[in-house]
C-alpha cells in the first residue's frame, strides 16, 4: 500500500517538478548562470587531517582557485563560495550543511559543488570520485557505511529516520529524478579532468543521502580530490602545483557544464585557450551547435511532426537537444553533442542508449542530416 502511495504521490508531483526544474535548467533572456562552491568542512570541523595536510585548509584553497579561474573563463558566470575563511555556519555539522545548501538555493545555484578530500581505513584505497544524490532505498542502504568511514557527525540522513510518504520526500525524489542527469555529466567531466592528472578515476558514486546536498534544489555533487590515507594521493596533493591542477580540473569541467547547458555562455579569453587545452574534439554542445557547420551527431528519436525540444522524454539532456531536418517521412531528426569525429560521438553512444535505445551515429551539414 505505501508504495502504491508513493506512486501516485509522484505521478502528479513530476510532471509539475519537471516544468519547473526546466523553466531553472535551460537558458532565459538576461539571466546570469550561477555556481556555488562549497569547500567542505570549516570552523570545529577540519575534516581529514594527515601530516602537514588539513581537508578544510587543501579545500578552501582548491576553491578560491576555482572561483579565481571562473572569472577568467566565464566572465559571465557568477560564482559564490559557501565560506572565505575557516567557519562554519553552526556548531551542529547537520545544520551546518543544510545552510550550506539553502545558501545556494537563495542564490538561484544552477549548479552546487562542494570539494572534499577523502580518507579510508585502508591506505591502498586510492583515486578522485564524484558522488551524486540518490532516493534509491537500496543503494542508500548500500552505501551508508562506506561513505560514513570518515564522516563528520551529521554529514548524512539516515535512511532510516526519513519519512517516505511526507510530502518533503515526494518533492525531494521528484527534484532527484530531474536533476541527476546534469549533476552525473558534471560529475562525469569532473572525474575524467582529474584523473588526467595523474590520479586513479574512481568513477561517480550515488549512495548516501548527503544533508548537504539533499536540501540542494538542483543539479549538485561532492567532489572527493583523492585520498589522504594513501601514499601516492597523499603524495600527488603535496606537490606544490596540486591545487592549481584540481582547481582547474573543476573549472573545466564547470565549464563544460554550462557550455551543454545553454551553448551561450561568454567566450574564453584568447589568452587562455592554451592553458585549457581546449580541441577540435571536444563535445560542443546541441544548443551550441553552430560552432561546427559540420560534423557528427546522436540522433535521440526521428518524428513525422515537430516535438517541443523541452518535452519530457528527453528530461535526461533538458536543455541539450537540437533538431536537425532529414528527408522521408520521419524528417525532424531529435539530436544531442556536436562532435568533430566519428570516433568521438561513438564514445558517448551508449550512455545515449541508456535512456533512448535505439539511437545512433548521423552526419550533419548546415542544420541538415546527410549520408555523405
Amino acid at each position: 500500500m505505501r508504495n502504491l502511495i508513493i506512486a501516485l504521490m509522484l505521478s502528479v508531483i513530476l510532471p509539475v517538478a519537471a516544468n519547473a526544474a526546466g523553466v531553472e535548467n535551460v537558458a532565459s533572456e538576461g539571466r546570469k548562470r550561477v555556481v556555488v562552491i562549497d569547500p567542505g568542512h570549516g570552523g570545529p570541523r577540519p575534516g581529514k587531517v594527515m601530516k602537514d595536510i588539513a581537508e578544510e585548509d587543501y579545500v578552501l584553497d582548491v576553491s578560491k582557485e576555482v572561483r579565481k579561474q571562473l572569472k577568467t573563463k566565464l566572465s559571465d558566470l557568477e560564482v559564490y563560495l559557501t565560506r572565505s575563511s575557516d567557519s562554519a555556519y553552526h556548531e551542529k555539522q547537520s545544520e551546518d550543511n543544510k545552510r550550506r545548501a539553502e545558501f545556494a538555493n537563495r542564490k538561484g545555484a544552477d549548479l552546487y559543488v562542494s570539494i572534499h578530500a577523502n580518507a579510508h581505513e585502508k591506505t591502498t584505497v586510492n583515486g578522485c570520485e564524484v558522488w551524486v544524490l540518490t532516493l534509491n532505498e537500496r543503494l542508500m542502504n548500500q552505501n551508508q557505511g562506506q561513505a560514513a568511514r570518515y564522516a563528520d557527525d551529521g554529514d548524512f540522513i539516515d535512511p532510516k529516520d526519513i519519512d517516505r510518504t511526507s510530502q518533503g520526500f515526494m518533492m525531494a525524489v521528484a527534484r532527484q529524478l530531474e536533476n541527476e542527469p546534469f549533476s552525473r555529466f558534471f560529475a562525469e567531466e569532473c572525474c575524467r579532468n582529474m584523473s588526467s592528472y595523474g590520479l586513479k578515476n574512481l568513477g561517480v558514486k550515488a549512495g548516501p543521502v548527503f544533508t548537504v546536498l539533499y536540501y540542494f534544489e538542483g543539479p549538485g555533487v561532492i567532489v572527493e580530490l583523492a585520498y589522504l590515507t594513501n601514499s601516492e594521493d597523499y603524495a600527488y596533493l603535496s606537490k606544490k602545483e596540486s591545487k592549481k591542477e584540481m582547481a582547474t580540473a573543476i573549472s573545466d569541467a564547470i565549464v563544460s557544464y554550462f557550455k551543454a547547458l545553454d551553448g551561450n555562455v561568454a567566450e574564453t579569453p584568447v589568452e587562455s585557450v592554451a592553458e585549457d587545452s581546449v580541441t577540435e574534439d571536444d563535445v560542443l554542445t546541441a544548443a551550441g551547435s553552430e560552432a561546427l557547420t559540420e560534423g557528427y551527431t546522436i540522433q535521440l528519436i526521428s518524428s513525422t511532426t515537430e516535438v517541443d525540444k523541452n518535452d519530457y522524454q528527453f528530461k535526461s539532456y533538458k536543455g541539450r537537444v537540437s533538431l536537425y531536418m532529414g528527408t522521408g517521412r520521419y524528417k525532424y531528426k531529435y539530436c544531442y553533442g556536436c562532435y568533430a569525429s566519428r570516433e568521438a560521438a561513438q564514445e558517448e553512444l551508449a550512455r545515449a542508449r541508456e535512456t533512448f535505445k535505439d539511437a545512433y551515429v548521423v552526419r550533419f551539414k548546415d542544420g541538415n542530416i546527410v549520408t555523405k
